[in-house]
């Protein structure tokens, strides 16, 4: 995962190649200026030993003042120049995330969770801001500052240099070393966090049905138990990462120690002056800064890494079904073939759809009916290429929909599901999603089809309105209206009503679907004025025709019409009591 999550993290700071060779220049100069210090330093204090006047020893304090101004200068320029790099590389990845997620198909969001994902998408980022703001940031300057003092300690002493630069390898080796054990750890910590985070939104939208079977406790106490398996998780990184952090302030001061040794025998020999050992001494101070910021670096680099890498498995899935390199967009008019279609489901080991041979011309309605299972919302997705057959061809204006561009076929076949989405925006926004600048007589038109007009005056502001979060302030046949008009809104050559009008009484479902141009719907009542019916049983069409033609045939058809007539008679008849 680390290497992986690397090589995919990197490659976005090469738009910022710019940024990044001044940033490297910044932190030079000031971490030349910091490394500096110690010898300026030295050498004041030797002149102290030999005697200095006011004057010389004022350039001294100076002299070190003049280097902490560079140093937090740079400093400063250099956290706002990573603090850019940071927010634009979050930026772009997030894009790139955000549009993929959009392309993906339904079993591939399935095999992730909705928690995950959204996991994915937020606290993974942090990490990820983290690695290229404060841990470029630390680690840069802090690598300059080992090497600079590392080097200017080398010309005053090399035997004394040369102990401290052993201990300081030592050091690092170890914790690359252990580097493994901390990633590995932090990746089982996002895992249990995506799990937590998916556990919490599956129940906040069952939040009502919970209630009705007074679940609170039972729901509580698993999410206590998903809780502290999160909390072990980050309890055991925690304690992993606290075991190997100390290691550089225990190597420096180890290195400290030898310094005392060492300098105090090489000062009574005379081999060193109390100004070089002072300067070793502050030296060391900063050689601990220095590793320690290294170490907080490379932990946020493992955890930048980790987090890319989980970020990195979701942007190199791509989508089963995407535009061939020879995909056309040719001017569409919504004459609809399927030739011997089959669907293969791998997972039920069977045939989801068998032999399906239709001819819906452009103009015309086409009804799917069929019991639970039969197939009926397969053979709609293959239309907008949510599937594709696993043999036979289906063709629209006699172009197969594999070689036509998937913006082109699903500007031209709209898709509405019986579930309806609306977004919390005024009901304008929401019918108008597909083309933001329609004027208002579209809209208004749009709204004429679908039986929405008669409700404006229900809502506060018309059009204005806000119809809240899953369109919570409508009903259930206004939010499948509002679905609806959405979709006429786009002019489609193919509309596809899957069980759209489900919550529609059945007057106004059939008012619709005569008004319907193009269309193919799958409810009884919806169906019953449609040019052509077909029934649905195991995945084949058992039956066709039209509503007269099915009940003289005394069916399957007929059974099912007569079934949802009979329902719907119960249910007035409960009403009126």
């Amino acid at each position: 995962m680390r290497e992986s999550g690397l090589q995919f993290l990197l490659p976005y700071m090469r738009a910022y190649r710019g940024l990044l060779m001044l940033g490297t220049l910044y932190a030079l100069i000031g971490a030349g200026a910091q490394a500096f210090s110690p010898t300026l330093l030295g050498w004041g204090v030797d002149a102290l030993t030999r005697g200095v006047d006011n004057r010389t020893l004022a350039l001294y304090a100076l002299g070190l003042v003049g280097l902490a101004a560079v140093l937090a200068t740079f400093r400063y320029l250099l956290r706002m120049l990573t603090g850019e790099i940071a927010a634009g590389v979050s930026y772009r990845m997030s894009q790139d995330l955000f549009h993929r997620l959009l392309l993906f198909d339904r079993e591939t969001r399935q095999q992730y969770g909705t928690g995950d994902l959204l996991s994915r998408a937020t606290s993974d980022f942090i990490y990820i801001w983290r690695f290229y703001s404060a841990g470029f940031q630390m680690s840069i300057h802090a690598l300059f500052l080992l090497l600079i003092g590392c080097g200017l300690m080398a010309v005053t002493s090399p035997a004394l240099a040369g102990l401290v630069v052993v201990l300081l390898l030592i050091s690092v080796a170890v914790q690359v070393r252990l580097a493994g054990v901390l990633e590995h750890s932090f990746v089982r910590v996002q895992q249990e966090l995506a799990r937590l985070s998916g556990f919490v939104q599956e129940h906040l939208n069952a939040a009502r049905m919970l209630t009705a079977y007074a679940q609170e406790q039972p729901v509580g106490a698993a999410f206590r138990a998903a809780n502290q398996q999160y909390v072990q998780r980050n309890l055991t990184f925690v304690l992993q990462s606290g075991a190997i952090s100390p290691l550089s302030s225990l190597v420096v001061r180890m290195a400290a120690t030898v310094i005392v040794l060492v300098g105090g025998l090489m000062i009574i020999g005379s081999q060193l002056t109390v100004g070089q050992y002072v300067q070793f001494i502050v030296y060391l101070a900063l050689l601990n800064s220095a590793t320690r910021q290294i170490t907080g670096a490379y932990e946020r680099l493992q955890q930048g890494s980790a987090a890319a890498g989980r970020i990195g498995e979701v942007l190199h899935r791509w989508p089963k079904i995407i535009d061939t390199p020879t995909a056309s967009a040719p001017k569409l008019s919504g004459h609809i073939r399927f030739e011997d279609v089959g669907v293969w489901a791998a997972e039920q080991d069977r045939w989801v759809l068998r032999h399906i041979d239709l001819d819906v011309p452009a103009g015309s309605t086409l009804g799917i009916v069929g019991p639970t299972g039969s197939g009926k919302s397969m053979l709609i997705s293959l239309l907008g290429r949510i599937h594709d057959p696993d043999e036979g061809r289906i063709l629209l204006d006699g172009h197969d929909l594999r070689s036509l561009k998937l913006s082109a076929l699903r500007e031209a076949v709209v898709y509405v599901p019986q579930e309806s989405l609306l977004f919390s925006m005024p009901l304008r926004g929401n019918i108008a999603l597909g083309k933001p600048d329609v004027p208002d007589p579209t809209i208004y038109g749009a709204m004429e089809r679908a039986r929405l007009t008669n409700d404006l005056p229900q809502l506060p502001k018309g059009l204005d309105s806000i119809v809240g979060e899953r369109g919570a302030t409508l009903s259930g046949g206004q939010k499948q209206r509002a679905a609806l008009a959405r979709a006429l809104v786009l002019d489609p050559k193919v509309l596809i009503l899957d069980d759209a009008l489900a919550s529609v009484d059945m007057k106004t479902a059939a008012e619709i679907i005569a008004g319907l141009r193009q269309g193919v719907s799958q409810r009884m009542s919806a169906v019953e004025h449609a040019d052509q019916i077909i029934v649905l049983d195991e995945g084949r069409i058992v039956e066709r025709g039209n509503h007269s033609a099915l009940m003289a045939l005394g069916g399957q058809y007929t059974e099912m019409y007569q079934r949802e007539i009979q329902q719907a008679a119960e249910v007035l008849t409960d009403g009126d009591h």
